[in-house]
């Protein structure tokens, strides 16, 4: 970028060339009012606030959008500019119903900061009172249209940080306002609840239910961490008051992985469950409070009696794919370690055992370690992305906005492969949708007309599949799997001609538990690479720190498994160790039959709690400092946001304590 040297208010300064002269001003202290700019969003120069004097214009201009040029001449503060700004102020506040003291952005509104800059105790015009519908259908957001000043920002928001475009401006003149879609409320629109409109709001306008007047920004301690609910491992700003989560924002929205998801954003300011906040023992059939050293005596103990009698092979142990690398090698280590027993496994361990199958699978011989695992990031970049038996929209939100900036930004194609609907019915380039049950064989022959089309011969890492593929008709297949032959060939275009291919991969698509199906999609990942072009597979993962788990070894693959666990009558003892996770365990659904003792270590009260023999409390993950490793492998350290209440101590020094205890 060429340095380029201007005057500002009679002082030379520098700048790089293809900056407005807004950018210029701000990096060189110069202050100018705005309210329709937000960092890293397009500039539209709406609120006119930021206009500037330029020698030789004939009227003032937006310095947000004027692109700065060598040898220019401004001036940003002259009376007639000032007199400008607090006209535009006033008809602000006209215009709409801005009561600052019954307002919950009230301290932190820059409509309002504005207002006392430029002293404006008094408005020269009439108010115009209207009344304007507040929209609270949303789970966390509501938007009251009576405090929007129509600055735009949260529309940009939702098209350029979130992708999904779910705001626009409706009707038209007076009657103007944000709308969601074609004008249904929020909470039924396309809305993610993402929150990045009501982070990116001057005003009142949009704010969250969840943390409305709990707290200003002033009032409370800020903490800089990571959010380790879904393995995205998005950085987070969480402010804190009297030892209480009040709200979560991002950072720096314009950053990777800047953008937050509902549960990141909300679910952690305000949990639901009912808290287990004391260990409980089964005594005459009911669960009571008693005291941790009594609960943690008589996990040793019954532990100790059940390995004296039944072996250490009776021992088995279970744990949530939500909890924190310490924890899961504390536990580990006591499970393996001092009582001697391999029964352990992840609550996604099937998952984890099916994929590494699929990779040894895999016909083009590329062995664990041979296809590429793409970075979050990379879904930016893609040209063509493939998603199978995923909704990211819905599991992993930001990975799923970040396909659809792919798609709105670059152009790229976006194939849905999937028997079933999911969230993307108008981003999608193409569906293709395989009768259920034959997706494998749907897989297949989109694999032959992609070799058959696109490969110039074959490698030696195809060699093996092109074999398994001799007989694979395409057209009769898609005759017998539902789909359309000329979309079939339209995906293998897609495909074949990608530079830059990303094939995503969910829950959806393990949940029929066959390795082949899974192994395809490495198959299809192979042949999408070439001397030009790339191609990498995303998985996305069940658990926030399933990869964590996964790489200490606790979804062995022994006889031992959370889904073989009902028909296994040789487990005696059954450690869970849920932490802070929600979930329903099917397996789990009533007491395995033979298990003599039961305990469950977690932060809620449930269905599983209620057979347990006993339970131990666990903490947040906001209540304590840890790692976790996110769902394309970086590890991130998690800092502790809050205190926990009284009693209740990390997992692993629970986990440690009885070890100490069972050794005695």
């Amino acid at each position: 970028m060429a340095e380029i040297s201007l005057t500002i208010n009679s002082k030379q300064v520098k700048g790089g060339e293809g900056l407005t002269i807004l950018e210029i001003c701000k990096a060189n202290g110069v202050d100018l009012p705005t309210l329709c700019h937000y960092d890293g969003l397009t500039d539209v120069a709406a609120c006119r606030l930021c206009l500037v004097e330029i020698e030789g214009e004939r009227r003032p201009m937006p310095a947000c959008t004027y692109p700065a040029r060598d040898g220019l001449v401004v001036q940003t503060h002259t009376e007639r500019l000032e007199k400008y700004r607090r006209l535009i102020l006033e008809l602000m506040f006209t215009e709409k119903n801005h009561l600052c003291a019954q307002c919950v952005a009230s301290g932190e509104c820059e409509l309002q900061a504005l207002a006392y800059r430029y002293q404006m105790d008094n408005l020269r015009y009439p108010l115009s009172w209207p009344s304007l519908p507040v929209d609270s259908v949303n789970k966390y957001i509501v938007v009251d249209h009576n405090r929007c000043i129509l600055c735009g920002r949260c529309i940009r928001a939702c098209d350029e940080f979130a992708g999904i475009h779910t705001l626009d401006f409706g009707y038209r003149g007076w009657r103007d306002k944000v709308v969601a879609d074609l004008g249904q409320p929020l909470g039924e629109s396309s809305c993610i609840s993402c929150g990045a409109c009501f982070q990116v709001c001057p005003t009142g306008a949009i704010f969250s239910k969840v943390s409305a007047y709990k707290g200003r920004a002033p009032e409370c301690e800020q903490v800089m961490s990571v959010c380790p609910i879904c393995g995205i491992g998005c950085e987070i700003r969480a402010y804190i008051k009297d030892n209480r989560v009040v709200k979560i924002d991002s950072p720096d929205l314009t950053k990777p992985r800047g953008l937050l998801c509902n549960r990141g954003r909300f679910i952690s300011v305000q949990p639901v469950a009912r808290r287990v906040l004391t260990p409980l023992q089964r005594k005459n059939g009911k669960l009571e409070s008693c005291a941790l050293s009594e609960a943690l005596e008589l996990v040793s103990a019954r532990l100790r009696e059940t390995k004296a009698r039944h072996g250490s092979s009776s021992i088995a142990g279970v744990v949530s794919s939500q909890l924190n690398n310490e924890s899961v090698r504390a536990f580990k280590d006591f499970l393996a370690g001092t009582v001697g027993s391999k029964q352990l496994d992840s609550l996604d361990g099937d998952h984890f055992r099916l994929v590494k199958q699929a990779l040894q699978l895999s016909r083009t011989k590329k062995g664990l370690k041979g296809v590429e695992i793409s970075s979050l990031e990379e879904l930016l970049d893609a040209d063509c992305i493939f998603v199978a038996g995923a909704n990211p929209l819905e599991t992993h939100p930001v990975a799923g906005s970040y396909i659809v900036r792919a798609v709105r930004r670059n152009g790229a194609n976006l194939i849905v492969f999937d028997s079933t609907e999911n969230g993307f019915p108008y981003q999608a380039t193409l569906w293709l949708h395989p009768d259920k049950g034959k997706e494998a064989l749907a897989l297949k022959a989109l694999i032959k007309v992609i070799m058959d089309g696109w490969l110039a011969g074959e490698s030696a890492g195809t060699k093996g599949l092109a074999a398994s593929l001799k007989d694979i008709d395409p057209a009769d297949v898609c005759k017998h799997t539902g789909l359309e032959y000329h979309d079939l060939n339209a995906a293998a275009s897609m495909l074949g001609g990608g530079k830059k291919c990303i094939i995503v991969y969910g829950q959806g698509i393990l949940q029929y538990k066959e390795p082949e199906l899974v192994s395809l999609l490495f198959d299809l990942a192979t042949v999408c690479e070439g001397k030009q072009r790339t191609s990498s597979t995303l998985w996305l993962k069940p658990g926030g720190n399933s990869i964590g788990l996964w790489e200490m070894g606790v979804a062995n693959e022994g006889e031992f498994s959370i889904s073989t666990l009902s028909r296994n009558k040789a487990i005696k003892a059954l450690y869970l160790l849920l932490g802070d996770a929600q979930v329903e365990v099917p397996e789990l659904a009533a007491r395995p039959e033979g298990v003599e003792f039961f305990v469950v270590q977690t932060s809620f009260m449930s269905a599983i709690v209620s057979q347990a023999d006993v339970v131990l409390p666990s903490p947040l993950w906001t209540e304590v400092s840890a790692t976790y490793v996110t769902l394309d492998g970086v590890s991130k350290h998690v800092t502790r946001l809050v205190r926990p209440p009284e009693g209740i101590r990390a997992d692993w020094e629970l986990i440690n304590e009885i070890d100490r205890r069972f050794k005695k």
